[in-house]
């Protein structure tokens, strides 16, 4: 009996011993894994919780706003122009028609000469005094008329007088020229006829003395005579017409002509 109960204590005790060891290695384990997890816990915790914000003292401050930088203005361009001239008033000019069978003076500034003239020659002229038209001056004093020779030609040596006739294109005043049409009478140059009587007399006068003195008669050697002054008159032309300069012809209009009214004292 004694011997049973010895074996139940050492049994007792050795199993409170093996459950002393378990305890143990069991606390071991449990403060291990405690001490992996609050590790854990503590890492995660501490990624997990934002860092502390700053103090009321410490609150922070933006900086101040930029201000905001205006473009350059663009460059004015420093290239001066040169004004424009102003424009110069516009005036209508005023005209008036000068009607055909107007006639005006001309004063001629041309010398012509039928003996050395020739159809187609130019010559010129100036208004001798202001044309007139319903109490208006159309045509001032001194403006310019121009023309040519329409016909001219010199006196025939047995027969014929120097004759020209004048034909007037255009007249020009205020810087401007107006086309015109008229053309003059023909004028003639004076007749040979008292030349050639002079001439014939002359030579019968003396055919006559010359007969008396060859003592021959007298009638025989005014008929002669008169037959030589006769043949002399027919080898000699009659006067050209010669038309001087500041001579006085008379213009009248064939055409209406339409002209810019003159200003005063043009």
């Amino acid at each position: 009996m004694r011997r049973k109960g010895s074996r139940l204590a050492a049994l007792v005790l050795l199993l409170a011993g093996g459950t002393s060891l378990l305890a143990g290695c069991a606390k071991k384990t449990e403060q291990e894994t405690s001490t992996t997890v609050d590790s854990t816990l503590s890492g995660s915790l501490s990624s997990d919780v934002p860092p502390q914000g700053p103090t009321p003292s410490q609150q922070y401050t933006p900086p101040p706003a930029a201000t905001p930088t205006q473009a350059p203005a663009p460059k004015k361009s420093t290239t001066h122009k040169s004004p424009s001239p102003a424009p110069a008033p516009t005036h209508v000019a005023s005209t008036i028609t000068v009607p055909a069978g107007t006639s005006f003076g001309v004063s001629l500034v041309t010398d012509l000469n039928t003996k050395t003239a020739t159809v187609g020659s130019s010559f010129t002229g100036t208004v001798a005094e202001d044309v007139v038209v319903d109490g208006h001056t159309v045509i001032p004093a001194g403006a310019e008329v121009s023309g040519h020779l329409l016909d001219s030609a010199r006196s025939g040596k047995a027969s014929g007088r120097a004759h020209m006739q004048l034909a007037y294109d255009a007249v020009s005043f205020g810087g401007q020229s107006y086309n015109i049409a008229a053309v003059s009478d023909t004028m003639f140059g004076k007749g040979g006829s008292g030349k050639d009587a002079a001439m014939i007399g002359g030579g019968a006068v003396a055919g006559g003395v010359l007969g008396k003195v060859l003592g021959g008669s007298a009638v025989g050697g005014a008929v002669a005579g008169a037959a030589a002054g006769t043949a002399a008159s027919l080898l000699t032309r009659g006067p050209d017409l010669h038309l001087e300069p500041g001579k006085k012809l008379t213009v009248t209009l064939q055409s209406p002509v339409t002209v810019t009214k003159p200003k005063a004292g043009a």
